[in-house]
């Protein structure tokens, strides 16, 4: 009984992972372009309009999504493997893809996306890799914003945030208890993490440079929730920083 136990939690911390990195590898493919841009890719990659909508990718970019549907996955696997095979293989591959006619629209987007590669086989990542992301069992962690931030700039962000969000929940006119039970509520990422980041919050203890870093990606989500806006990493930093 006890062993049962463990395991399921080993599984939902390596689920609560996955997630959050999930959301980090859709922050990369999102980077140069728009929601409704990837709508229009998704409509296009698989032939199919109307299968992934701009506020689907706006619960998954900010992890309020707790399942991932079939569709989106599909959509997000065929935009990443049918952008790569027209940019590297496009009177071969590509041919076989069965994409919608290729405007010069979506051409322009095309231009703007960088295909996710998987890091041993080197190819885009389908919809099974995503799912394989999403469930914890795939990192790639050159993807994360995170690590893109210096650790000067990371360094002084872990002495302010603390006070930093304490000052916007009260400028959202939240009592602090409350408050601190929003961010419980809309925390993305481990358990531990989200006691330590309370602590925090609360002046009870504070962020290392690396332990920030770790926690940066679920800290950004919550905000995200907490204000309706979609946040990244290096977001976080840059306005706890100004």
């Amino acid at each position: 009984m006890t062993n049962h136990t463990n395991n399921n939690s080993i599984g939902d911390q390596r689920r609560e992972v996955g997630r959050s990195h999930f959301t980090q590898v859709l922050g990369f493919m999102l980077k140069d372009v728009s929601h409704p841009e990837m709508a229009l890719l998704a409509d296009w990659a698989t032939n199919e309009p109307g299968c992934l909508h701009t506020s689907q990718l706006s619960h998954l970019r900010n992890a309020r999504m707790k399942m991932l549907g079939v569709k989106s996955l599909d959509s997000l696997g065929r935009i990443n493997t049918s952008i790569h095979a027209l940019k590297t293989d496009r009177k071969g591959s590509f041919r076989a893809m069965d994409t919608a006619t290729t405007t010069a629209r979506i051409e322009e987007i095309v231009e703007r996306f960088d295909p996710v590669l998987h890091p041993q086989t080197g190819l885009p990542l389908d919809a099974g890799d995503l799912m394989m992301v999403y469930l914890g069992y795939l990192e790639l962690p050159e993807l994360v914003p995170a690590a893109a931030v210096g650790d000067q700039a990371m360094a002084e962000a872990a002495s302010k945030i603390g006070s930093w969000v304490e000052e916007l929940l009260s400028e959202r006119g939240l009592k602090f208890r409350d408050g601190l039970q929003l961010i419980k509520d809309k925390w993305t990422g481990s358990d531990a993490g989200r006691d330590l980041f309370c602590q925090v919050v609360a002046g009870m203890a504070e962020y290392t440079t690396e332990q920030l870093r770790v926690d940066l990606e679920p800290i950004a989500a919550t905000i995200s929730s907490l204000i309706d806006e979609d946040i990244v990493a290096a977001d976080i930093v840059e306005m706890v920083n100004a």
